[in-house]
């Protein structure tokens, strides 16, 4: 299984022996939610710890909306905006 490793903004995979492990805790949690969790860590077969780790790393997988969008603004396209709009324009002109 692969480790996500947050390097500014981009997300490295490394295998869980190429990184150091460091607890994380969590305070007021509601017991309520607690249940929850470990139940669905129980009906998975896995202890609380793991099933929480393994959401961990996957929420670490997935870039966030802002990590998207920055992404996204720094790719070249290949069309500029003179021409998006334009474009656009030019398909508004026909629909009236």
């Amino acid at each position: 299984m692969q480790i996500a490793r947050i390097e500014g903004n981009v997300v490295r995979m490394s295998e869980p022996s190429d990184l150091p492990y460091r607890a994380v805790q969590i305070r007021e949690v509601p017991g309520d939610v607690v249940d929850v969790l470990q139940a669905r860590a129980a009906k998975a077969g896995l202890s609380l710890t793991t099933y929480l780790r393994n959401h961990l790393v996957e929420l670490a997988r997935k870039p966030s909306m802002t990590e998207l969008y920055e992404r996204s603004r720094r790719r070249d396209w290949g069309v500029d905006r003179a021409t998006i709009v334009s474009a656009v324009r030019d398909l508004r002109e026909d629909d009236e």
